[in-house]
């Protein structure tokens, strides 16, 4: 029997499902999914004061840009109350303009950040549904509900949205950049493909990371042959559209705080293997931090101001110890898809947070415990996804996009900063491509029992 044979006949075995039973698993995982993020988000308390000065990390930023839009209508991080803000690029623009719609609804600080909360408990809800419709062509009704039960229970994706940090968008928009793909495949529907280009512009403008994922993404859409030349024409324009409208403001906005120096900052944080214990030290005005901190700062500064002097103060730091860089930049991917926040407050909180769940309510104590012992296996079993998907003939749009998503933020975040917070919008696509490596071995082990006539 052929690969293709194979690849063709394990497509097929794999579709055996029912419409109405996959919708109601993707309505009742993503109700389960709402009331548990919105259990967590009315019960944890964040400390997290972005209206306090130039505070609270990356929240406080998306906060001030928030602000400036709504009182000055800049785009800025200058810090809140100023009478001339002053433009930048350094952040994405869509997850202020979201916190910012809020603002326009309210002007009280507590009642806003209520709403932003819930209403990120809710599209986190939504992102799950969407993520079981999407991947319901590619295994059995019963572990379609093993995983849509592990995406409304993941306790990463049921903490995230009681903070205000854009990974909550990301996650939805990709979500709904796996559905309409595979609707657009299914259906031959140029409408669902230009939604689907229209979600990855939204979700490349709220991480930039995400940006130059069309290109892989149409490659490997081409390749498998999940679209026409026509309609990936169209999500290549309904894409790079937004993206262009968005450099063409930024390349007319002089500022030395850019998303050039933002990608600047991210590339030598990540070069060094103790940055992220720098980090906690510094976090806790500890000075055995500032050597490192320092070092860090001078070799920004020199890449920023010079590339050419920058890489070669990088790299003759490098040499000095080359195999313990290879064995870093090999760690990476371990750490985008671990367990541990690094760079916060430690376990699933990138800030200190009161009260969790996860530690007062026994039930959702045994989800977190029993999780943490799998995550790493689900890694491997996603990893494992991904070569199922690579070596099929036909597989769904949505798991294409799912696993070259994959590939892509653990390349691009092994280059840059690796952190688990950064893996959290794309864990509903792990534990989707973690089923298919079990539907796959299941099909297989079934096969080896049967006598070939």
């Amino acid at each position: 029997m052929t690969g293709h044979n194979m690849s063709s006949k394990l497509h097929s075995s794999l579709k055996r499902f029912t419409s109405r039973p996959a919708v109601a698993i993707a309505f009742l995982a993503g109700t389960l999914a709402c009331i548990v993020r919105w259990y967590f988000v009315t019960h944890a308390q964040v400390m997290q004061p972005m209206y306090v000065g130039s505070g609270a990390g990356n929240a406080g930023e998306y906060y001030r840009y928030a602000w400036n839009m709504v009182h000055h209508g800049i785009f800025s991080s200058d810090n809140v109350g100023l009478a001339s803000p002053v433009p930048d690029t350094f952040r994405d623009p869509t997850y202020p303009a979201f916190l910012a719609l809020g603002m326009l609804v309210t002007d009280d600080y507590d009642r806003w950040y209520a709403m932003i909360l819930l209403i990120q408990a809710i599209l986190g809800g939504i992102a799950v549904a969407c993520s079981t419709l999407a991947v319901r062509d590619a295994m059995p009704t019963w572990l379609l509900a093993t995983g849509a039960t592990a995406m409304a229970l993941w306790p990463h994706l049921v903490a995230i949205p009681a903070y205000v940090l854009s990974e909550n968008l990301t996650a939805f928009f990709c979500a709904v950049t796996a559905l309409t793909l595979g609707e657009a495949a299914r259906r031959r529907s140029i409408t669902y493909t230009a939604v689907g280009g229209a979600s990855l512009a939204l979700a490349a403008l709220t991480n930039s990371v995400l940006a130059p994922l069309f290109i892989p993404l149409a490659i490997v859409l081409a390749w498998k042959r999940a679209l026409p030349r026509r309609h990936l024409l169209i999500f290549v324009v309904a894409v790079t559209l937004p993206l262009l409208a968005w450099g063409i403001r930024n390349a007319n906005t002089p500022s030395s705080f850019s998303s050039s120096f933002r990608a600047d900052v991210n590339f030598v944080q990540g070069s060094w293997p103790t940055y992220h214990a720098a980090t906690q030290l510094w976090a806790r005005h500890d000075p055995a931090a500032v050597p490192t901190i320092n070092a860090i700062d001078l070799e920004i500064d020199a890449l920023h101001a010079n590339r050419a002097r920058g890489l070669k103060l990088i790299a003759q730091r490098m040499s000095r110890a080359p195999g313990t860089y290879i064995a870093w930049y090999l760690e990476k991917p371990a750490l985008l898809w671990g367990w541990e926040i690094g760079l916060g407050a430690g376990d699933i909180y990138p800030y200190p947070t009161r009260n969790s769940p996860f530690l007062n309510n026994p039930v959702m104590k045994a989800v977190e415990a029993v999780s943490f012992v799998f995550n790493g296996v689900l890694a491997l079993l996603a990893l494992a996804g991904v070569l199922v998907i690579a070596v099929r003939r036909h597989p769904s749009a949505a798991m294409l996009t799912l696993a070259t998503t994959a590939v892509w933020v653990t390349f691009v975040y092994g280059v840059l900063q690796s952190d688990a917070r950064y893996s959290i919008p794309y864990r509903t696509g792990e534990i989707a491509l973690a089923c298919v490596a079990v539907a796959a071995a299941l099909i297989w082990a079934r096969r080896t029992k049967t006598p070939t006539r």
